[in-house]
C-alpha cells in the first residue's frame, strides 16, 4: 500500500518542485496534465479490479487510446518541427530575395532576449549575403517605448548593417500581420511575390512557414537559437498552437 501511495505522492511533490521553480509555464503544465490523465487511467483500472465493473475497464480503454492519439500527435508534429529546424540551417541563397525579420517584444526600447536571438541571425545572414535588403516588423506593444521595428532596425545599424537595405513595417502585432503588412510594404517599394527568408525563433520557423504558406508567400526560415528552458517551454507551446492553426484550417 504504502509503494502505491509514492507513485502518487513522489509525482505530486516533483510537479509541485517544478511549480516552485519555474512557474505555470507551457513545461509544467504540459507535464502535470500528462501526470493527471495517467493518473485518471490507472485510478479507473484499478477500479475495475476492484469491483469487477466493466464500465470503468471501458472508460480506462476509452482514456488510454485518446492519450495514444494525443502522444503520436505530438511525436509527429515535434517531430516536424525539429526537421523544419535542421532545414532552416541549409539557406538557398538564390531563392532569397529578401528578408523578414519578425519582431518578438521590447523592454522599453530593448530588444527581449527572443527578439535579440533573432536579430543575431538575421545580421549574420545579411553580412554574408550583401545585396539583399531586410524588412522589420513589429509595431509597438504594451510597455513598449518605440515600435518594435525601429529598436530592430537601431540593432542591423549597429551591427554593419547599412541603413540603405532596411525596410520598416511598424503595425503588426501577431505573426500573420508581421508577414501580410511586411509583403504589402515591399509592393509599395515595387518588389512582387519575393521569395523570402524568414528570420524567427527557432521554436517558431514551422508556424511562421504554415502563415507564409497561407499568404501565398514562397519562404524558407532561418532559426536564432532560444535557450534550453525557453526552447522546451516554447516548443512544447507550439505543439498546441500548430494543431490549432492547422483546425482552424479544416473548419474554413
Amino acid at each position: 500500500m504504502k509503494n502505491v501511495k509514492s507513485i502518487y505522492i513522489l509525482p505530486i511533490l516533483f510537479i509541485g518542485i517544478l511549480l516552485v521553480v519555474f512557474g505555470r509555464t507551457f513545461g509544467v503544465l504540459f507535464i502535470t496534465a500528462n501526470f493527471v490523465f495517467i493518473l485518471l487511467i490507472l485510478i479507473l483500472l484499478r477500479k475495475s479490479e476492484a469491483s469487477m465493473k466493466k464500465s470503468f475497464r471501458y472508460m480506462a480503454r476509452f482514456f488510454m487510446v485518446v492519450y495514444g492519439v494525443f502522444l503520436l500527435s505530438f511525436i509527429a508534429v515535434e517531430g516536424y518541427i525539429f526537421y523544419e529546424l535542421e532545414k532552416s540551417k541549409e539557406i538557398h541563397r538564390e531563392e532569397v530575395d529578401v528578408v523578414i525579420i519578425l519582431g518578438a517584444g521590447l523592454k522599453g526600447e530593448i530588444p527581449s532576449k527572443t527578439l535579440l536571438s533573432r536579430l543575431e541571425a538575421g545580421a549574420a545572414y545579411l553580412k554574408t549575403d550583401k545585396d539583399v535588403p531586410v524588412v522589420v516588423s513589429g509595431g509597438q506593444g504594451e510597455g513598449e517605448s518605440i515600435p518594435e521595428a525601429e529598436a530592430m532596425g537601431r540593432y542591423l545599424v549597429n551591427h554593419g548593417i547599412s541603413g540603405d537595405r532596411i525596410i520598416y513595417e511598424k503595425k503588426s502585432t501577431t505573426t500573420y500581420e508581421n508577414l501580410r503588412n511586411s509583403m504589402e510594404v515591399l509592393e509599395g517599394t515595387g518588389m512582387k511575390n519575393p521569395d523570402v527568408l524568414i528570420v524567427t525563433s527557432d521554436y517558431h520557423v514551422v508556424r511562421a512557414k504554415m502563415i507564409a504558406a497561407e499568404l501565398g508567400i514562397d519562404s524558407q526560415g532561418l532559426a536564432g537559437d532560444s535557450p534550453f528552458f525557453v526552447k522546451v517551454n516554447y516548443f512544447i507551446r507550439e505543439y498546441f498552437a500548430i494543431v490549432k492553426t492547422l483546425m482552424e484550417k479544416l473548419i474554413s
